[in-house]
């Protein structure tokens, strides 16, 4: 019981930060004189095991109030004038394509410049998957395009899912709070589905559960209080979910010791999707930010929370369970966002200035800094928040947006190159 309601309350937490996530950089001020002039790292702050870019060389990109830049390598681009309404976020879709979320979510081919198709689906918190047949769209909210629904619910604020073919046509749509009688989904980075697009794993306050995109029936994979106990830990929750194979499950979450059920701890482990093989580890001196982890390739990473941030990542391999620690360029690198490209060979951190944002691209295999990119616009409104980056293996191609989770300004997409 006390572990329990230890849960209501760390829940109830999760959900207050994720409902104010976006806000931590509100109380920055903008500056009145235009350009931030990024003075080089003291030698208390520098990290000696890596020596930055290699290059030395820092490019600037300064932004036009329309969004386009001053300056574009000859890159992949993503024109803003091709979708009606904000952009909300762009999500990896599979080689040089990227899924753009506005009005409706947009299947976008950055090299050739244009929309392939779109889909009539507009919800809150996205998450977007790939698997071999489409793609797996998760978020908050009722959209529409609910083409061969097999799960409704009367909720408007409920976690739904969708899932599309290549060619970006819905063919079901799930609603996960139609899913269960007595447990309730909370976020929607807690959502999976296999690459062969047959099993959809979710997890709930009380359990982790299955369901068959066949047979359209759910199972209970792991109760937490009764089955979720590993090397003297209990699951608490599971914020963050993927598969490695069909039949195994990586998850990145909370944990207790049951001895005395004390504060929760981040934890990430993996657990068959027949409830066997549970495996807890806990990582000394290193909280997790649950919501942000990310998966590129065999790699998920497991950025640091920002609270507790001093420059390192910690990486798992996710194809032999294998852990990798990574050092940034800094001790101040890590807060300010942190991306894994969609194939898992590089990962940028992005540093917050006041009319500025600097981006740092790191090579995963070597972890040494590959690229240094800062993007600048005379507005500060655009920095007040984390940016969204994405890296494009393939076409070494980097997307930042900026200004996507602020209302009072409409969202600026930059893209430039780099030598992997």
């Amino acid at each position: 019981m006390k572990i329990k309601r230890m849960c209501m309350i760390l829940m109830l937490t999760s959900a207050l930060n994720l409902s104010a996530c976006g806000n931590s950089q509100d109380n920055r001020n903008g500056s009145e004189n235009g350009i931030v002039k990024f003075e080089p790292q003291s030698g208390e702050d520098h990290l000696p095991e890596n020596t930055g870019n290699e290059s030395g060389d820092i490019s600037m990109i300064s932004l036009q109030d329309n969004g386009t830049d001053k300056k574009i390598m000859e890159v992949g681009t993503v024109k803003d004038s091709a979708f009606s309404g904000k952009v909300g976020g762009c999500y990896y879709a599979g080689g040089s394509r990227i899924i753009v979320e506005a009005d409706k979510l947009y299947l976008y081919d950055t090299e050739k410049g244009e929309t392939i198709a779109s889909a009539d689906i507009s919800m809150g918190d996205l998450c977007v998957q790939t698997y071999a047949d489409g793609y797996f769209v998760v978020g908050r909210g009722n959209g529409s395009g609910s083409n061969d629904s097999f799960a409704t619910s009367e909720s408007s604020d409920g976690i739904n899912g969708y899932i599309l073919n290549k060619d970006f046509a819905v063919q079901h749509t799930i609603s996960f709070s139609g899913l269960l009688s007595d447990d309730f989904v909370l976020q929607t980075t807690g959502t999976a589905i296999s690459q062969d697009g047959k099993q959809i794993a979710f997890s709930g306050f009380q359990g982790l559960y299955l369901y068959d995109t066949s047979s359209r029936k759910v199972r209970t994979i792991l109760n937490y209080s009764e089955e979720g106990m590993a090397d003297h830990m209990q699951i608490i929750t599971m914020d963050s979910l993927t598969f490695t194979g069909n039949n195994t499950l990586v998850y990145v979450g909370l944990a207790a010791d049951t001895s005395d059920g004390g504060d929760g701890f981040s934890v990430y482990g993996t657990v068959s999707t027949d409830g066997a093989n549970l495996t807890i580890t806990k990582k000394a001196d290193y909280k997790v930010d649950t919501e942000d982890v990310q998966k590129g390739g065999n790699l998920l990473i497991m950025p640091q929370s920002f609270d507790q941030n001093n420059g390192t990542l910690l990486m798992l391999d996710t194809a032999s369970n294998t852990e990798k620690t990574m050092s940034f360029s800094s001790r101040s690198e890590g807060k300010d966002g942190v991306y894994c490209s969609e194939q898992g060979k590089y990962v940028a951190a992005s540093v917050l200035g006041e009319n500025s944002v600097t981006i740092n691209i790191y090579d995963t295999a070597s972890g040494k800094s590959i690229h240094t990119e800062t993007v600048q616009d005379g507005n500060g409104t655009y920095f007040l928040r984390i940016p969204q980056i994405l890296i494009l293996d393939e076409t070494g191609t980097c997307i930042v947006l900026l200004g996507r989770g602020i209302d009072e300004v409409s969202t600026l997409i930059t893209t430039f190159g780099f030598a992997g």
